[in-house]
C-alpha cells in the first residue's frame, strides 16, 4: 500500500473520531441546558405556589387594645390641689372623645415645651409611691392626673430653673401620641412632679 494511501485512511479516521466527540459534547450540554431549565422552572413554580400560599394564611389584624389613644382624647386643665408650701398645682383633664369605651392607667408623660416645640427642662418626675389603677372610660367620661410645679423661680439658685415655656405637651400613659394646651406655667424648676390618672 502506497504511503499516500495510508496517511489519507489515518487522517480519515481522526477527522471521524473529532465528530463524534463532538457529538457526544453536544448532546450532554443540551440534556444539561434542559435539566437547568426545569429544575429553574420547578423552583419559580415552587416558590411561587409557597407565597402565594403564605399570602392566603394572613389574616386581618385585630386591634384589642383597649388604650385610650391620644386621638380619641381631649385635654383641658382644672384647678389643681393638695401641693404643699411652695408649690403650684394643676389637673390634666382627659376626656373620651371617641365612640368606643377603653382605659388609662398610669402616668402621663408631661413636658414644657416652647412655640417651636423645643422642651424647656427636664419632663415631670413620677410621683414616688403614688397608686396606680385602671380607669375605664366610656365615650365624653373624663379623668385627670395632677401635675405639681414650684411657684419661685427665686427659691433657686441662679441658672437652675430654665424659662421660656408657653405649652403642656402631654402623652397620654402608655401611648406615643401626645396633646397640646397652652400653659400657665412659664418656667422649669426642679419639683416638676406629675401623678397618675385617677377617676373623676
Amino acid at each position: 500500500m502506497k504511503v499516500g494511501t495510508i496517511i489519507g485512511i489515518v487522517v480519515a479516521a481522526l477527522v471521524a473520531v473529532g465528530a463524534i466527540g463532538y457529538a457526544a459534547y453536544s448532546f450532554g450540554h443540551s440534556q444539561g441546558s434542559k435539566a437547568h431549565t426545569s429544575s429553574n422552572t420547578n423552583n419559580n413554580s415552587n416558590s411561587s405556589n409557597s407565597s402565594n400560599s403564605n399570602n392566603n394564611n394572613v389574616q386581618p389584624k385585630v386591634v384589642t387594645d383597649p388604650t385610650c389613644n391620644a386621638d380619641e382624647l381631649s385635654l383641658t386643665l382644672g384647678q389643681g390641689n393638695g401641693a404643699g408650701a411652695g408649690t403650684g398645682s394643676l389637673s390634666l383633664i382627659f376626656t373620651n372623645t371617641g365612640s368606643r369605651e377603653c382605659t388609662l392607667y398610669g402616668y402621663p408623660g408631661v413636658s414644657l415645651v416652647n412655640d417651636n416645640g423645643n422642651q424647656i427642662g427636664s419632663p415631670a418626675d413620677r410621683a414616688s409611691g403614688a397608686n396606680e389603677a385602671t380607669v375605664t372610660l366610656k365615650p365624653s367620661a373624663s379623668t385627670s392626673s395632677l401635675v405639681t410645679y414650684a411657684l419661685e423661680e427665686s427659691n433657686f439658685d441662679p441658672g437652675t430653673c430654665k424659662d421660656g415655656a408657653t405649652k403642656l405637651r402631654v402623652y397620654p400613659p402608655n401611648d406615643y401620641g401626645y396633646l397640646s394646651i397652652a400653659s400657665p406655667i412659664t418656667y422649669w424648676c426642679p419639683g416638676f412632679t406629675v401623678w397618675p390618672v385617677t377617676a373623676q
